[in-house]
């Protein structure tokens, strides 16, 4: 068959009808993004698909009006496969995947309970084998889910997930593979990628031909699989001379003219397997196993014979990571792009170029796929304007630093992951005191405020363009916040994701006028925005990443682990061997005659703060002159102890630690902190909230002693103690925060 470009196809689907033709499990999907005026007017994937089949054009993204739909009791959703067919059959619609249909009848025959969404598929012990993927319809009731046509409910595929293999084993650690354009494959696990021809890409971000750069690229369990795709030919010359010269200082002989005739329908990656220290730290303290292989060779075919499943089974052990095929038998969910956020990120790269400010909001409820689409919009601006300041105003799922701050951060360099394998130090962030901002939602507004002051100052940040990230918090509180938020930040483009569960989403489309005539928010009202806060172009999509309970309990992770991943991966950074231990590592000794002490998120009496803050997480932080003598403290009349603060000022945040120990009688305390000592000589204040230490770093015993079970039973510490079994220790309980308790006490 002859293979089309990504451009032709797009162009054909708004003008051939469709046809039965395969679709594929990676899939890109029109998706229509609009100026909204209520969720019900959404524009989702089918009917942009039903204009082209009509012979229509797709409608545009400047359109002012859109047709209101009527409602109905039945909704459509969307699960995919491939269908093998004959030639005859695959000659009829020459370089064009069409989605196939099914009339109500066929659907209601097909045995299945499960929910596809247009950009993160969640399958449960599902066969990816070479057979067909149906459109199943389910049925919903209309007060669960916005409505959408049956009738239009398909999703075009244009890159094919590759059903067999093409490589070449160099040496233990690296392969050559030879990817066909326009394919792809999913992979569990990690990787170091090189392009050595042809144009790559992961996330929305393209890997360009260059032997000399390796990207790493991490697809963990709990996260939608990753996929890389083969885009096309480079617009550099490929140079056979000079890959072949790389190829044998690697230790395989090739020849000039096998290359050059390869990369002419291929593009040639080298994947070598990745080991950090972050990586290996979390495989072996996370009880649940996160970025190993697993079982994932295709079962038996004509193709995939003894000798070719050995050769398979072979690479993925070498690369200790899953690759993932049309045939194989893998219990996951899969990442899938829709057309429209390409299509967004080219609005916004053409407005760069015309020097028109880019500071884009994301906004939308919980699990929706914010973060997903800010990694996306951030490689790609990152390939046009080169670095991109990322202001993320989530605490409970941040980005790019730990959870409990809000921060900015300027990226340079491609997200390819999840956020814990791309944490870095931020230009500026502020402790909130928990991830949760029900009990602080003025201090955080506060925090962001001062967030956005410090990001305005900075002359070389104002022509740097800005993703700015939200919580997931849409009522009461949350939208009171959030329209702070819009007031302070002030964007230029704001992006709402609307879930078709109604109660995930705001009471109303965040456009401007609703946020002018809004009496107030939190800590701001309508009369301070309307003079200040700009005509931003609103526009708004579907949630093409919700998840249902079922596949949660599967394959997610809940919040409280995430952001255990998180802190695990940022204290990693400390680790000097695969089996290190928080314990092998030398703490800071810190006097406290000139630190001050904070508990935000509890009301401890002060005799008992001291005890209280041994063994925890705390917040790295500089409180300056002014602020102290604002701040009402506790200061003890009788020996040299701590100034204790009675309530959490304002105060930037460098990074966390943990307090290893206190030495009462010295006045030391010891700190653990992976943070260096040159940051750490600016820190004054340690503050301790609502975020705790993961269960694995008390409980980590010294390498060392791993050898021995009774001794590494013994030394489980630093802070654990043990019940009537060794095996099962009692960690110290937890209660989560409540004001109420807090005035009682108080009282």
């Amino acid at each position: 068959m002859k293979k089309s470009s990504a451009k032709k196809i797009r162009k054909d689907l708004r003008s051939v009808a469709p046809k039965n033709n395969p679709n594929d499990l990676s899939i890109s999907s029109d998706i229509s993004i609009k100026k909204l005026s209520s969720p019900g007017n959404l524009l989702s994937a089918k009917s942009v698909y039903d204009s082209s089949k009509k012979g229509l054009l797709r409608p545009s993204v400047k359109r002012p009006k859109l047709k209101k739909r009527t409602s109905k009791k039945r909704t459509t959703f969307v699960t995919l496969s491939k269908k093998f067919e004959s030639e005859s059959n695959s000659k009829s619609s020459p370089g064009l995947n069409q989605p196939s249909s099914m009339t109500d009848n066929d659907v209601l025959n097909s045995d299945s309970n499960e929910n596809s969404d247009c950009n993160e598929i969640n399958i449960s012990q599902t066969s990816l084998m070479e057979g067909d993927f149906n459109l199943i319809q389910e049925e919903k009731e209309q007060e669960n889910i916005l409505p959408v046509d049956e009738d239009a409910n398909s999703l075009q595929a244009i890159y094919q997930t590759l059903d067999t293999f093409d490589f070449i084993l160099i040496n233990p650690q690296e392969a050559l593979a030879f990817i066909p354009f326009q394919t792809c494959f999913y992979f569990k696990g990690r990787l170091s990628l090189t392009c050595l021809s042809g144009i790559a890409e992961m996330q929305g971000f393209k890997i360009e031909q260059n032997a000399s750069k390796a990207f790493h690229a991490f697809s963990p369990r709990g996260y939608s699989l990753q996929c890389i795709r083969a885009v096309g030919q480079s617009k550099t010359t490929f140079n056979a001379n000079r890959v072949c010269a790389f190829l044998k200082s690697a230790g395989l002989a090739c020849e000039e003219h096998f290359l050059k005739e390869k990369s002419t329908e291929n593009v040639l990656l080298i994947l070598r397997s990745l080991n950090c220290g972050m990586v290996d730290y979390i495989s072996r303290k996370f009880p649940i196993n996160i970025l190993k292989k697993e079982e994932c060779v295709p079962q038996e075919s004509i193709y995939w014979g003894n000798e070719n499943r050995n050769l398979f089974s072979q690479l993925c052990n070498q690369l200790d990571t899953s690759i993932i095929l049309r045939g194989s038998i893998f219990n996951a969910r899969f990442y899938l792009q829709p057309d429209i956020w390409a299509e967004y990120a080219q609005e916004l790269t053409e407005k760069f170029h015309r020097n028109e400010p880019i500071r884009v909001m994301l906004a939308g409820g919980k699990g929706v796929g914010k973060s997903t689409l800010l990694r996306f919009l951030v490689n790609q601006l990152i390939q046009e304007c080169g670095r991109v300041l990322v202001v993320d105003f989530d605490p409970g799922q941040p980005e790019l630093f730990p959870a409990g701050c809000v921060s900015a951060s300027l990226v340079s360099e491609p997200l390819l992951g999840p956020n814990f394998t791309h944490l870095q130090q931020p230009l500026h962030s502020y402790f909130v005191g928990n991830a949760d901002i029900i009990g602080c939602p003025e201090r955080y507004v506060r925090s962001c405020r001062q967030l956005l002051y410090d990001c305005k100052i900075e002359f070389s940040l104002s022509n740097v363009p800005t993703v700015i990230n939200t919580m997931g918090f849409t009522s009461g509180i949350g939208l009171d916040v959030t329209l702070d938020l819009i007031r302070l930040a002030q964007p230029r483009q704001l992006l709402q994701i609307s879930s078709r569960s109604p109660r995930r989403n705001f009471p109303a489309m965040l456009e401007y006028d609703y946020v002018t005539q809004h009496p107030r928010g939190w800590l701001t009202d309508n009369s301070e925005s309307a003079e200040k806060l700009p005509n931003y172009e609103m526009q708004a999509i579907y949630s093409s990443a919700e998840l249902s309970e079922k596949s949660l309990e599967e394959w997610g992770f809940r919040p409280s682990e995430l952001r255990q991943i998180g802190l695990m991966s940022y204290f990693s950074k400390m680790s000097s061997s695969s089996k290190w231990s928080l314990m092998e590592t030398v703490p800071y000794c810190v006097s406290w005659q000139d630190l001050a002490v904070c508990i935000c998120h509890e009301s401890v009496p002060p005799t008992l703060t001291m005890a209280a803050l041994n063994a925890s997480l705390v917040a790295l932080c500089i409180l300056d002159n002014k602020t102290a003598a604002s701040v009402p403290f506790y200061q003890a009349t009788v020996g040299h102890y701590p100034k204790i603060l009675r309530e959490l000022p304002l105060m930037p945040c460098v990074g966390y630690g943990i307090i290893r120990g206190i030495d009462m009688a010295k006045g030391y305390i010891y700190l653990v902190s992976p943070e260096s000592a040159e940051r750490l000589t600016q820190v004054n204040c340690l503050v301790m909230g609502g975020i705790q230490i993961p269960e694995s770093l008390l409980l980590d015993a010294p390498s060392s002693l791993n050898h021995d079970q009774a001794s590494a039973t013994k030394m489980r510490v630093p802070y654990g103690t043990h019940g009537p079994s060794t095996s099962q220790p009692a960690c110290r309980p937890y209660r989560k925060y409540n004001p109420v308790f807090t005035l009682r006490n108080v009282v």
